[in-house]
């Protein structure tokens, strides 16, 4: 017993020193909402974050571009009204200045010069900026619209200020997404269709060049980029799994990346951000599934299939940054756990990462934002515990009257009366440790104490037999101890909703004191009885998931232990003394599952 508490102390005590504290993430609050009011959104939306840790989103659908604090709580909005000095067409991508300064990509009807009956415009992308207040300063078309660029072909009717016939020539594909960042200088970073334009805080072109063109720096697929403090860009390539960097001319440095969901892998790379410590991160969509099979009774509405199906099994979801140095070395993979069995959270989509690494969710069919922030802790919200403690007791009391014996107290006195009372305490404690998303560690112990008296009376009874001079009533006293600590390893297989599978190895040891005395009730019979057995086993198995419905199990055991007994007849003699001994080994293999 003092073996196996040493054992387990011992065991939780190298886990926590071979296991460096983790940064994971916590809820810390929520903002917004569904609609067209103050601090309310339509479904298309943009994030942006302040200097000062103030959060700016631009809503696509409503017009508007929303300031909050870093705490969520709103400050003011920018819409259009009929004194604007501008008007938003279709804002998106957003940018904060170290002055708080605000950058929106839009698009701009531009009349181009000369033209009258009917007037063409030309219809391109723009940066609206707006002070720290939210008053509109101007607009910084990416291209001279004044003039015509396209041929007349690709023009589209429309209508003028006054309401009269125009022509709109749209500069590129209306539905293309832009990219906007920018550096510590105040220099704005814009992606457009293929190239990178570089404008000054006033809208100045410095730097325009490609990163579409085939070559090492070639991108696919932008989806997000940032501006380090060295004025170095870095653009993540959803299509091709990477970040490339280039320097502050343009030209192109390194790229870091690959498909995968190990370190130094992505799949499918959609978010990154430059933090205040200089380091980048950087989010993917790979997704990882959990299941936490409880000791807990399993619910009528568990959706998960498991194959015993007798326990309740937890379902949660991990979802993953990685932190980079600003030359593409991975410092740290940081875990988002998402509340179990918490079905709103298996479709929060990730908009936007501060500058303090805070990760920011939005509910896409609340509209809400769930932040989450860093945290730094021994244990993680991955360690987690079970703790299962029953008491019982079971009183039987048995009666029999014999109808045969003729006697005098027939249905109101029985011939035999037995009492049994069963008393027992179970506690069945679990720790588990996720290492990454792939491997557990677990370490469990059960411990069961039972005790039994059975009472039994009987009537007296003659006979010429020298044993039956003597009252056989008696009682039997049981009691024992079971104690079992076991350690699990857990490799996680397929995280897939449909396909979960596992393999996990185990190894455990067990031990079971069991004493049993039975002794007469009355002074003269001097009967005793007393036996007393300690028994060990220990082995290790594998439990390898052939499929989600079949499992393959192959276990080692060994069983040992000893008993001995005492017998004392009614007289006092010594009747019988023995003991026996038992050593097996066992190994059993079987595959298990349901159709």
């Amino acid at each position: 017993m003092q073996f196996l508490r040493i054992l387990l102390l011992t065991t939780l005590l190298l886990i926590s020193m071979s296991t460096p504290a983790a940064q994971e993430y916590k809820f810390v609050g929520e903002f917004g909402g569904k609609g067209e009011g103050e601090a309310q959104f339509a479904q298309t939306l943009f994030m942006a974050f302040g200097p000062d840790g103030n959060i700016y989103v631009t809503d696509n659908e409503n017009f508007k571009i929303h300031k909050f604090s870093a705490t969520g709580e709103f400050l003011f909005d920018i819409g259009v009204t009929d004194t604007s000095k501008f008007r938003f067409l279709n804002p998106s991508a957003t940018a904060i200045g170290s002055d708080s300064s605000i950058y929106v990509m839009d698009w701009i009807l531009q009349h181009i010069e000369g033209t009258s009956s009917p007037k063409i415009f030309n219809y391109g992308p723009c940066a609206h900026k707006f002070d720290a207040q939210g008053q509109y300063v101007s607009t910084f078309p990416l291209q001279d619209y004044n003039k015509r660029i396209d041929n007349l072909e690709a023009a589209a009717p429309g209508l003028d200020s006054d309401g009269k016939y125009a022509l709109i020539i749209p500069q590129g594909d209306t539905k293309r997404d832009f990219l906007l960042t920018m550096d510590t200088n105040d220099n704005l970073y814009v992606y457009d269709d293929g190239s990178i334009y570089k404008l000054d805080s006033n809208g100045k072109p410095i730097l325009r060049f490609e990163v579409s063109q085939p070559g090492v720096g070639q991108v696919f697929q932008p989806a997000d980029m940032t501006v380090d403090k060295s004025g170095n860009l870095y653009i993540v390539d959803e299509k091709a799994h990477r970040v490339v960097k280039y320097n502050p001319d343009g030209k192109f440095v390194l790229t870091f990346g690959e498909y995968g969901d190990a370190d130094r892998e992505f799949i499918a790379p959609f978010r990154i951000s430059t933090l205040t410590d200089g380091t980048l991160l950087v989010a993917d969509r790979a997704k990882y599934l959990k299941d936490f099979l409880s000791t807990l009774p399993k619910r009528l509405d568990d959706p998960t299939r498991r194959l015993d199906g007798l326990t309740r099994t937890f379902r949660y979801r991990l979802r993953r940054v990685q932190r980079f140095t600003t030359e593409g070395k991975l410092t740290q993979r940081i875990r988002i756990p998402f509340q179990r069995e918490t079905e709103t959270d298996t479709n929060l989509q990730l908009k936007g990462i501060d500058r303090n690494g805070s990760l920011y969710y939005l509910n896409p069919s609340l509209l809400k934002f769930r932040k989450y922030a860093p945290k730094t802790s021994l244990f993680s919200t991955l360690f987690q515990t079970e703790l299962k403690l029953r008491l019982t007791r079971d009183i039987q009391d048995i009666e029999i009257d014999n109808q045969d014996d003729l006697d005098a107290d027939l249905y109101t006195k029985s011939d035999f009366d037995e009492q049994i009372i069963q008393d027992s305490a179970d506690a069945f404690l679990t720790f588990t440790y996720d290492l990454n998303e792939n491997y557990r560690i677990g370490l469990s112990n059960q411990l069961t104490y039972a005790r039994m008296t059975d009472t039994s009376f009987y009537r007296a009874q003659d006979f010429e037999d020298f044993r039956g001079r003597f009252n056989q009533d008696d009682r039997s006293t049981e009691s024992s101890w079971d104690n079992r600590i076991q350690l699990d390893f857990t490799w996680i297989r397929d995280h897939g909703i449909y396909n979960y599978r596992e393999a996990r190895i185990y190894a455990y040891l067990s031990t079971i004191n069991l004493d049993f005395i039975n002794e007469a009730l009355d002074r003269s019979n001097f009967r005793f009885f007393d036996f007393y057995a300690k028994l060990s086993d220990w082995g290790g198995g594998i439990h390898y998931d052939l499929s989600q419905t079949f499992r393959l199990h192959f276990e080692v055991t060994h069983f040992f232990g000893k008993n001995n007994y005492t017998y004392i007849d009614e007289t006092g003699d010594l009747y019988a003394t023995g003991f026996q001994q038992a050593d097996t080994y066992r190994a059993i293999l079987y595959i298990n599952g349901f159709f």
